[in-house]
């Protein structure tokens, strides 16, 4: 070998050796990176596939009446559950067999199978292996008492408590106060999501839905700690779950239920409020439902029952029935003319029948009332005097007036049901009908007939304002602050209807409505004609405000298919009075 191929050789295991030496330092620094710097990262997420979160539910907190009576409570549930961890099989569907195996052997001891399907326990074993599997919830004393008495020989199943819904006066303000059912809450916790959630209970209905959010409790957190293929081995807690606040009402139960009681056997509804700041002192629909059936969950023959039931006990007719409001009306047609300048004084000559084209209607008093001012007409409940004021005074004077008072829009209660009713007008008629207004739709308004619609919740509000001169906002929560409107009519126009009223319990057409009631009452009937002509039939109305100087209690009820509002609803609504303001 020549010198220069001495050289050339050198230079290549040098080249080589320089290479083999970056390689290693590569490798180094790699080796580096991995078992040292990201070991970190790698730990973590290791941990990650390890271990699972499980958000847990917080009890949810009750609901009170004005004077801390509980009127949603939560109890002890005791519930049986199954813990896969001990049925690791080789398979799946082995697993799942072993299962199914041992909670056909307990249901035989308990007397009581589960509800548990094939299917739901297979899902259960795929998808939520690590917590456990409800077999059994709401156990009774005896059915645990035979569990315990053989639980050493099913070490995979255990016994769990919790806390169910619970109303001690099951029906009573039932619509009002509403129901829970069971959902699993989505829970994020910082940029992580849970494995998995715990039952919750959830509103579905009434209070329980609309302020479900604020009585819902504070989720916790634990942790569990599963193997390779997802079987629990060890758990722990990392955040306990903190109950949720009361919801304290302005309902009074003695009020409610006196309410409940008057509206018995019939169907109907009654709301019962404080015209001064719009406290909502009873709110009842009749007929009711046991809010107990609704717990855990209703059964399908129960909630067929309820569905296919004819007085339909499911309907909250309180602020979700539409009605005509008949001649609970009448206050305001009678503030729309004198707003618009009718005298009060001025005579009417009743006739017994009011014509208009060949429209005609008649006056409960079929040979007339003769001469009659607004105070004598509110009294009798004279419909041709209205239908006679509402055509002379016009249309948009009558719909202005029945909207001031918030008819045809919600009332802003805090509730689901809230139904705006409908105050029609040409464009609505035009719209839903094909037709234009006519003359004769306007006289059947004025006499709260016709396709007027409203909601006893709207008509108790209505006659709070006539008797504080103010239209508030109802509210069912306890120290909620109304929204308080006057109202744009002058004292002494506002003082000629309050007479009216006064006159109606005073020997006039409701003269029942404050029989035995210990401070005077101002009231007015009603009495709605439905149904067609060979079958018709009355809704009938009786709405209230008392005491008549500063009245601190406002009433609307309404009786379905009743004789009349004088006959049928102001007897009731009297017994309400006096449960509110006769010394006890």
């Amino acid at each position: 070998m020549n010198r220069d191929e001495s050289i050339v050789s050198d230079l290549s295991c040098w080249a080589t050796m320089v290479v083999f030496i970056v390689g290693l330092v590569v490798l180094a620094v790699n080796l580096k990176e991995v078992q040292i710097d990201a070991a970190p990262d790698y730990n973590y997420e290791k941990a990650r596939q390890s271990v699972r979160r499980v958000q847990t539910a917080g009890p949810r907190g009750r609901i009170l009446d004005r004077r801390g009576r509980v009127l949603a409570d939560n109890r002890r549930c005791v519930s049986i559950v199954c813990n896969a961890a001990h049925f690791k099989k080789k398979t799946w569907d082995e697993t799942t067999r072993a299962i199914i195996d041992e909670i056909d052997e307990i249901g035989e001891i308990l007397g009581r199978s589960t509800r548990l399907t094939e299917r739901s326990i297979r899902r259960h074993v795929n998808q939520a292996l690590a917590i456990p599997l409800v077999a059994w919830r709401d156990v009774t004393d005896e059915e645990l008492a035979k569990f315990s008495e053989r639980d050493r020989l099913y070490p995979g199943f255990s016994v769990v408590e919790s806390e169910e819904r619970y109303y001690p006066f099951g029906s009573l303000a039932a619509h009002l106060i509403g129901y829970v059912g069971h959902d699993r809450s989505s829970g994020n916790a910082g940029d992580e999501k849970f494995n998995f959630s715990e039952m919750e209970l959830y509103g579905r209905s009434g209070l329980e839905l609309y302020y479900n959010g604020f009585l819902r409790g504070v989720p916790g957190e634990k942790k569990l700690l599963v193997d390779a293929r997802g079987f629990t081995v060890k758990e722990w807690l990392v955040a306990e779950a903190a109950r949720g606040p009361d919801l304290n009402l302005a309902i009074d139960a003695d009020i409610q239920r006196v309410v409940e009681d008057q509206l018995k056997g019939v169907r109907g509804a009654c709301v019962v409020m404080d015209p001064r700041d719009g406290s909502v002192l009873a709110f009842a629909s009749s007929p009711s439902y046991d809010l107990n059936d609704f717990v855990p969950s209703l059964p399908h023959e129960v909630y067929n029952m309820y569905l296919n039931d004819p007085a339909k006990p499911l309907l909250n007719r309180a602020s979700g029935g539409a009605y005509a409001p008949g001649s609970t009306f009448k206050p305001i047609t009678a503030l729309a003319g004198l707003a618009m300048g009718y005298p009060a004084d001025e005579q009417y000559d009743c006739s017994g029948e009011f014509t208009l084209g060949t429209l005609k209607l008649h006056c409960a008093r079929r040979w007339g009332h003769g001469p009659i001012s607004v105070r004598t007409a509110l009294k009798v409940s004279c419909n041709t005097f209205f239908c006679n004021l509402g055509c002379d005074i016009g249309t948009n004077a009558v719909i202005s007036a029945a909207r001031t008072f918030g008819l045809g829009s919600k009332t802003g209660i805090d509730f689901t049901d809230d139904r705006a009713g409908l105050v029609p007008d040409d464009a609505w008629k035009r719209a839903t009908y094909g037709e234009r207004w006519y003359p004769g739709d306007l006289a059947q308004m004025s006499i709260g007939q016709g396709m007027l619609l409203v909601s006893p919740l709207q008509m108790a509000v209505v006659a709070g304002a006539i008797g504080t001169g103010y239209l508030v906002t109802p509210h069912i929560k306890a120290g909620e602050v109304s929204v308080r409107r006057p109202l744009p009519y002058k004292k002494r126009h506002l003082d000629v209807v309050r007479e009216g009223m006064r006159l109606v319990v005073a020997g006039g057409s409701g003269e029942r409505g404050g029989e035995g009631v210990d401070v005077p009452v101002c009231g007015k009937t009603g009495t709605a004609e439905y149904g067609s002509a060979s079958r018709r039939k009355k809704n009938t109305w009786f709405i209230a405000y008392a005491p008549a100087e500063k009245p601190r209690a406002a009433v609307a009820l309404i009786v379905e298919d009743g004789e009349s509002g004088g006959a049928t609803a102001a007897p009731r609504v009297a017994q309400i009075l006096k449960r509110i303001f006769n010394a006890r």
